[in-house]
């Protein structure tokens, strides 16, 4: 699937105001469990690639177990999430980031530096299929120390960290991905989120369960 910023923009508009009709409906909240009834299915458990990547209304679903680079409040305003700082240099010829260190994988695995620059290059490869690839493409030859990660401007986009919040944002890992490939993934998927997945039956349910881990404090419901 290929598209421009434009047809993007168009296509989420669109998107959003449908779903603000049609949104996902809580059927019972008690004794520290949640039922949300959604009228679409999810297709992917790859939240980078495809149509469902820029489906609005299931984006709850993937941020429920996936991290997004930055975080957004309910107020829009940007907070610090896996990556701690983000910023250009003076001139805009490279990005700046610090990663949040302590973080765990629903495997127990430790999140680092390269699980964000593996992410960026996917997202970055037109061969992955990400629909915001024009995005990501703008800056590569990313290089780590520590925690810290530094990566060249190939085409200045002022809003390249507006949308490591928006489609498309989300952290993979990179070790458990290239280790069961993209159909183990789909059978057994993994994040930083607060909610890991239980049990999932397409066309039918998804059943998630609190991460007791999440560096983001103790999850509403079990």
């Amino acid at each position: 699937m290929t598209i421009n910023r434009r047809e993007l923009l168009g296509y989420s508009a669109a998107a959003l105001g449908a779903a603000a009709v049609g949104l996902p409906q809580i059927a019972k909240a008690a004794a520290g469990e949640l039922t949300i009834a959604y009228n679409v299915n999810l297709p992917s458990w790859d939240p980078t690639t495809g149509p469902s990547a820029v489906n609005p209304t299931i984006q709850g679903l993937y941020q429920s177990v996936f991290d997004q680079f930055i975080p957004q409040k309910p107020d829009l305003s940007f907070a610090p999430g896996l990556l701690t700082e983000w910023g250009w240099n003076d001139d805009r010829t490279k990005i700046m980031m610090t990663v949040r260190e302590g973080v765990t994988w629903h495997d127990g695995s430790p999140f680092t530096a390269e699980d964000v620059v593996w992410s960026l290059q996917r997202a970055g490869d037109e061969k992955t299929g990400n629909p915001i690839q024009f995005v990501w493409k703008n800056v590569n030859n990313f290089k780590i120390d520590g925690n810290k990660i530094t990566g060249d401007v190939v085409q200045f986009d002022p809003v390249y960290f507006k949308w490591m919040s928006f489609l498309t944002g989300y952290i993979m890992p990179k070790a458990y991905y290239e280790k069961v490939g993209a159909e183990g993934f789909e059978k057994a998927p993994i994040g930083t989120g607060p909610y890991m997945v239980e049990k999932f039956e397409r066309n039918a349910f998804l059943r998630l369960k609190a991460n007791p881990n999440y560096w983001g404090g103790k999850p509403a419901f079990e």
